[in-house]
């Protein structure tokens, strides 16, 4: 995998060099041009008979735009760059949190699913050896394998918590919201209201989950660097079709010298309201708190 990914990268940095090589020749096969028809005193020679019109000014004002435009390429190619960059890191830290809940939920299955596994097969490997008028050991293992399979099912539903929230597909977003307000204020200490207004009943369920993920990583950097005693999240729908989320707290705010790009969960949810073709701004005031805002479409048939 490593020697594609440099061949592939020795191909894409020639490309540009031979881009420059192309400009440069074309250039210089211009300059010939010109030189050879003395254009340059044509040009001012035929401009000098419009006077009137100022003609003889065009070329530095050609010359001022081609130097505005080159200005504003090489920022605009400079933002760019920062945000391939950020975009690179975001894929690595995603990539790495993957594999982190794959290795957890691996070890998980191999210690505890692994482990009752094993007790109910023992327990029912004594129940098809036991003897008549065992009675007493035989209801002892079926009493182990119902334990066991209770174990079983409970970590089968931590799993699919972690994997997919259940009470998006049974409640809908405004319950799964509210629970997730109330547990989260109960797990943290901090006061939480949820506050939703004109929801529409049925939303695509990507709409949903990304909302869903917001509220999660918002509350999240809450409990972890706002030092907020009090959390507020609105969800509200307007008249033309655009869901607003609004996550506010508080604490602290963000530093100064810290942008919404600092933090990879600042930049996972902008990414992540980016793929809903939405908008999302930081708005904080030192010692005052952080309100997040996002705005994204509804689906034609949720709006």
């Amino acid at each position: 995998m490593e020697h594609y990914q440099l061949a592939g990268s020795g191909r894409s940095g020639t490309r540009p060099a031979r881009r420059l090589l192309v400009c440069g020749a074309l250039a210089l096969a211009f300059f010939l041009l010109a030189a050879r028809l003395d254009l340059a005193e044509r040009l001012t020679h035929a401009l000098g008979h419009q006077e009137h019109w100022q003609l003889d000014e065009l070329a530095l004002s050609l010359l001022l735009l081609v130097l505005a435009l080159a200005g504003f390429a090489v920022r605009r190619g400079r933002q760019v760059a920062l945000l391939l960059a950020q975009n690179r890191a975001l894929t690595q830290r995603l990539l790495r949190a993957q594999e982190e809940e794959r290795c957890a939920l691996a070890r998980e299955l191999h210690d505890e699913v692994g482990q009752d596994c094993t007790a109910i097969r023992a327990a029912a490997s004594y129940i098809l050896r036991a003897r008549e008028g065992d009675q007493a050991n035989v209801q002892a293992c079926a009493a182990s394998i119902a334990r066991s399979s209770e174990a079983l099912h409970a970590m089968v539903r931590t799993m699919l918590r972690r994997l997919r929230p259940p009470v998006l597909d049974s409640l809908g977003l405004a319950p799964a919201l509210q629970a997730l307000c109330d547990s989260w204020a109960q797990q943290h200490g901090i006061a939480c209201h949820f506050a939703p207004r004109a929801i529409p009943a049925s939303l695509d369920d990507s709409t949903a989950t990304a909302i869903y993920r917001l509220v999660q990583e918002g509350l999240t950097n809450v409990a972890r660097h706002a030092g907020a005693d009090r959390a507020t999240v609105e969800l509200r729908a307007d008249a033309h079709g655009v869901l607003h989320l609004t996550i506010e707290d508080n604490g602290q705010g963000l530093c100064p010298d810290k942008t919404p790009a600092d933090g990879f969960g600042m930049l996972g949810m902008r990414e992540r309201v980016a793929g809903q073709r939405g908008h999302i701004r930081w708005i904080s005031a030192l010692g005052k708190g952080l309100r997040i805002e996002v705005a994204m479409p509804l689906a034609a048939g949720a709006a």
